[in-house]
């Protein structure tokens, strides 16, 4: 129950003459420590955490929120946890062995204060003296519950399990925060190795309010970056309470949703965050998750040198033994060699023998018998030539007559010829001229371009022969038409026969 504030007599305001703004806000103060004169215990979740750096206080905002998410808050109020009870507090939970646990955004608590107004600003707010770890835990506990069975029932617990592992994994997106000392391990590991990893990185915070969103907004952007196989979630250690934003629904379905595997490694030995169980693989530190990489491809090397290694020796085994056939082979075939040539150069030999005697018999044959024929034809020329001597003595004078008369008449029919042919030579090319262009204009008529330019086209198919059936092409073809300026080439989506 609420308890009620004392209402000031009207008549000690109007006996004032006018209040000034401090005096108001003294007199609202008195009223809300005298409606509320001993600290309570409050439940809410924290927003806007801040930590003053010079004095060590703490911020932040306590919310309730409505049934579901998307109604937001219904209600608000300002707190403050100076830094001697925030010390004080501290030092408690070290005491109970709780020294991991610290305030973030986003978590809920229940914590103990008094109701106070701060007069410069106006505004009402509540002084923190303790929060109560075992409720925040607690909730913690439950709500990580709720977001396991809720992937569970979904069936993406262990929906980025199933994939398969880049066999090579050279090719990283990395999400962290950019220069940090997570980073600086993860990439220090890498670098140390013999291997050349391509590493892209989307830089997010991986604390406080913008952990979620900028987490989620890395994983989409990296799964359609096109040179990436695996995607690594890796930030340092801290409180314990930083695991929360690694326990968010949203995250985790973000991460069991990806098309590629994600490996985490959110720095904490002993917890496991949800995303934790969502991702492919995790790993319990940056540098853990570094030398996973790093000894993934140790044995894809390692598995290249043994096959290197045994087809040297499968190889070395195998030119052995058909060296040693080859050799027994090459001893066989070199006896059956020697053998044959023995036998054929016996059988040469006696041809060529053979051969010489024939050719030497012939040749004395055939040198007697021209001897012989030369003698008749020498006996016989000499006798004829003696004849045509004795015949020519009479006729110089007579043939000389004849042939100057036989001369001038076939001079007189060679010129008469000459001329006839030229002329039939002149007229033919004249008859041929003509035909030759009545068949050009023919052959230009009947020209493919001619009759593209009449706004006709061409098509082939995708073996360039021409297409006049329909039935001739399949659907799903490819086919190109030919125009009188330029082609198009189409794909067939249906046909209709004639």
């Amino acid at each position: 129950r609420r308890p009620l504030i004392p209402f000031l007599p009207f008549c000690y305001v109007t006996a004032m003459a006018c209040l000034s703004v401090s005096q108001l806000n003294e007199l609202a103060r008195a009223s809300l420590q005298a409606g509320f004169p001993s600290e309570v215990w409050v439940q809410g979740e924290i927003q806007g955490l801040k930590v003053h750096a010079k004095s060590g206080h703490l911020y932040f905002d306590l919310v309730e929120k409505g049934p579901t998410a998307l109604e937001g808050y219904i209600a608000k109020i300002s707190c403050a946890f100076f830094r001697g009870p925030y010390t004080r507090w501290r030092s408690l939970l070290a005491s109970l062995g709780a020294a991991r646990f610290d305030l973030s955004s986003g978590i809920e608590v229940r914590l103990k204060a008094r109701a106070d107004l701060f007069v410069k600003e106006g505004r009402y707010q509540l002084i923190v003296s303790e929060i109560d770890p075992a409720f925040t835990l607690g909730a913690i506990a439950k709500k990580r519950e709720q977001t396991i069975q809720s992937l569970r029932a979904l069936g993406l617990l262990d929906r980025n399990k199933g994939l398969d592992f880049p066999e090579i994994p050279l090719n990283i997106g990395l999400i962290t925060s950019g220069g940090s000392a997570a980073m600086a391990d993860f990439m220090r590991v890498l670098s140390d190795s013999p291997y050349c990893f391509s590493v892209s990185l989307f830089d997010a915070h991986m604390q406080g309010e913008n952990t979620v969103p900028e987490v989620i907004r890395g994983i989409r952007t990296l799964e359609r970056h096109p040179d990436v196989d695996s995607i690594v979630i890796i930030r340092g250690g801290g409180a314990k309470t930083d695991l929360f934003s690694f326990d968010d629904i949203a995250l985790c379905r973000a991460v069991a949703l990806c098309a590629k595997p994600v490996v985490t490694g959110i720095g904490h030995e002993i917890d496991v965050s949800v995303a934790d169980l969502a991702a492919h693989t995790y790993r319990v530190t940056p540098t853990d998750v570094a030398r996973h990489y790093v000894a993934l491809a140790d044995g894809v090397w390692a598995f290249l040198d043994g096959a290197c290694r045994d087809l040297g020796h499968r190889c070395e085994e195998l030119l052995r033994r058909d060296g040693q056939k080859l050799g027994l082979a090459s001893a066989g075939l070199g006896h059956i060699a020697n053998r044959w040539m023995a036998s054929s150069l016996s059988l040469l030999q006696g041809t060529a023998f053979k051969l010489h005697t024939v050719v030497a018999r012939t040749l004395a044959v055939r040198e007697q018998a021209l001897a012989q024929g030369l003698a008749r034809l020498g006996a016989l020329a000499c006798g004829a030539i003696t004849r045509q001597v004795q015949a020519l003595d009479g006729m110089p004078s007579l043939m000389a007559r004849d042939a100057r008369r036989a001369l001038l008449g076939l001079q007189a029919q060679v010129e008469q010829l000459g001329q006839d042919v030229r002329e039939s030579a002149q007229a033919m090319m004249e008859r041929q001229n003509d035909r030759l262009g009545h068949l050009h204009s023919l052959v230009s008529l009947l020209d493919p371009a001619e009759t593209l330019k009449r706004g006709f086209s061409i098509t082939l198919d995708c073996r360039g022969r021409v297409i006049r059936d329909a039935a001739g092409v399949t659907e799903g073809e490819s086919i190109v038409t030919k125009l009188p300026k330029g082609k198009i080439r189409s794909v067939v989506t249906g046909k209709e026969p004639q």
